[in-house]
């Protein structure tokens, strides 16, 4: 019988056990009750990104304007005299404001840490145009917000980026809406936090709308790179209140969806082509969409279609008997498996407290259909 070996999947967070509720929640807490004031001079680390740290308590709804032609010593409050740098137009923003960003090609790579509060959104959107923010294959990552809350971004083009497109890591309140992320992670620099190269990716938060998202082209190129390393188009780790919704995710090296270690979680709508999954006769990897560990995760009315893989991955790799899966109204067909499901304990369906479908159309994949596996090779 054709044997199909799996690879442990080097994660982004690793050995980290959550008791969910507790201690994320009281970590972001106490983070984000310490601000410090603006700060756009911190050197993280040598991670090349130009960090903007601490936000006013004042509620401002001013609207400011960002342009490739503008200048940072102007008020930035038209498009006449906007300012030329989203570094600028966030230093400048109150709690309700909004950051017009001109078409045009820009080349930043910006952290935000303990910015916005959760009385106003800052909204930062495209205007006239989608506007570019290019890494030209040397910068890290495009935006990195990081113990923030309520932040909006919409309408931009993420491309070029080393390791992410796009990352939000312990922060609340986040919506990626209607981005383009294409053609990032190909050569991860940022070894230390052990990333394999995503468009989107969002760790330990709450609270997340990714919606209308197009990601392509995303992850390691060559794909083995330094060492069994695949990327993902939309990577979430242990998150809660989560929801994945009209995205498509396609040709990227490694998975499409990545729900890992994740509560209340809900993949609706999307649609998951012609990843390279990296399913072959000598290894295993991922899948269109890969739900591990966490609980309460819904997927329904998803395609999944054309992966090199599996189109839909369910396992319990780590052992934390996950409950509440299910999986309705998907459409699975011509990805090298249909569904793979292993380490339940059983080579039959797993219990229906852990997997409840309904309403699903396995068929037509090159090598079966279904596959289930008591314990996966790990």
């Amino acid at each position: 019988m054709f044997k199909v070996e799996k690879q442990v999947k080097i994660r982004s967070v690793q050995n980290i056990e959550f008791l969910f509720e507790s201690v994320v929640s009281i970590f972001i807490a106490l983070t984000l009750f310490i601000t410090c004031g603006i700060d756009s001079n911190r050197d993280s680390n040598d991670d090349g990104l130009t960090w903007i740290e601490g936000q006013s308590n004042q509620i401002d709804s001013t609207t400011y304007y960002v342009s490739t032609t503008g200048n940072d010593d102007s008020s930035g409050t038209s498009k006449e005299s906007a300012f030329r740098t989203l570094k600028k137009a966030l230093m400048s923003a109150g709690l309700g404001g909004t950051i017009h960003l001109l078409s045009g090609t820009y080349f930043e790579s910006i952290g935000l840490k303990n910015l916005g509060k959760s009385e106003a959104s800052i909204h930062i959107i495209g205007f006239d145009g989608v506007p570019i923010f290019d890494g030209e294959k040397e910068r890290t990552i495009g935006i990195f917000a990081e113990n923030s809350v309520n932040l909006i971004f919409e309408s931009l083009v993420f491309q070029n980026y080393t390791d992410i497109g796009i990352r939000a890591s312990f922060c609340q309140k986040i919506i990626l809406r209607d981005l383009i992320v294409r053609n990032n992670g190909h050569s991860v620099q940022l070894k230390d936090g052990e990333l394999e190269g995503y468009g989107i990716h969002v760790e330990n938060s709450e609270d997340i709308l990714i919606t209308g998202c197009d990601v392509s082209l995303n992850g390691p190129n060559p794909k083995v790179y330094p060492d069994f390393l695949l990327g993902t188009g939309i990577n979430t780790f242990g998150n809660m209140r989560v929801r994945i919704l009209n995205n498509k995710s396609y040709q990227n090296t490694g998975g499409g969806i990545l729900v890992e270690d994740s509560y209340d979680v809900l993949v609706d709508s999307n649609i998951v082509l012609n990843n390279d999954c990296d399913a072959s006769e000598d290894g295993w990897w991922d899948g269109g969409i890969w739900v591990d560990g966490g609980g309460d995760v819904t997927v329904r009315a998803n395609r999944f279609e054309g992966n090199l893989g599996c189109g839909i991955e369910i396992s319990d790799e780590d052992l934390q008997h996950p409950k509440g899966y299910v999986l309705e109204d998907n459409i699975s067909t011509g990805n090298y498996f249909g569904i793979y499901i292993w380490n339940f304990g059983t080579a039959d369906w797993p219990d229906t407290t852990i997997l409840r479908m309904s309403g699903n159309q396995i068929t037509g994949n090159l090598r079966q259909d279904i596959w289930i596996q008591a314990v996966g090779k790990r």
